[in-house]
């Protein structure tokens, strides 16, 4: 089905599991919009009603799929999407996610938290980095407001050549995009001046 602005994919994903056993089916929509594709996030509904609406199960009460954490989401938006490969490596796992989270009561391949909380997890498995300060800085250093050079000590964490330390991590980070590093800068901004109760 084809609107004015935008691709609707109706379809039912069968769960099958490794031994080539049946689990479980899903009647999903998925919405691709037209403008700027393919450097669009497609929106992908559960609409079987066989996940109960609840946050554990990574789903609004509308049905919409959180797919996974949003900065993988957003870097796979900025590089483009294939919507094969989006199915591949978002859609069915979450939904075959779901059914070994029914099975096992825990998800294949770890939680993920929300919001916030989503974040500084983001930045503490993929980044190794759990001071916030030190984020902080790498923000920076990734805006460009902390001035890097190469062959001169590091602003981040101080070591004779800033190419030796820092600056892999800062380039991935800049792979996100400014607009998603701002944000983050401000949530880590943020968390920092509040008041420690």
């Amino acid at each position: 089905m084809e609107t004015k602005n935008c691709l609707v994919i109706d379809g039912v994903i069968d769960i099958i599991d490794t031994e080539g056993d049946f689990w479980q089916n899903y009647k999903i929509r998925m919405f691709l919009p037209k403008l700027n594709y393919p450097h669009i996030l497609p929106e992908v509904f559960e609409i079987s009603s066989k996940i109960d609406r609840d946050i554990k199960y990574h789903i609004d009460t509308n049905g919409k799929c959180c797919l996974d954490i949003y900065h993988r989401l957003a870097l796979a938006q900025r590089r483009g999407i294939n919507i094969i490969d989006f199915y591949k490596k978002f859609v069915y796992p979450f939904f075959a996610n779901h059914q070994f989270k029914i099975e096992t009561d825990s998800y294949a391949n770890g939680e993920y938290d929300h919001d916030i909380a989503g974040v500084i997890q983001y930045y503490k498995e993929e980044f190794q980095l759990t001071d916030f300060k030190t984020i902080i800085k790498y923000l920076e250093c990734s805006l460009g407001v902390l001035k890097a050079e190469r062959n001169r000590e590091c602003p981040i964490c101080g070591k004779p050549k800033y190419k030796k330390c820092c600056a892999m991590k800062v380039e991935k980070l800049k792979s996100y995009g400014n607009k998603l590093l701002i944000t983050d800068l401000k949530i880590f901004n943020e968390i920092l001046s509040k008041p420690i109760l």
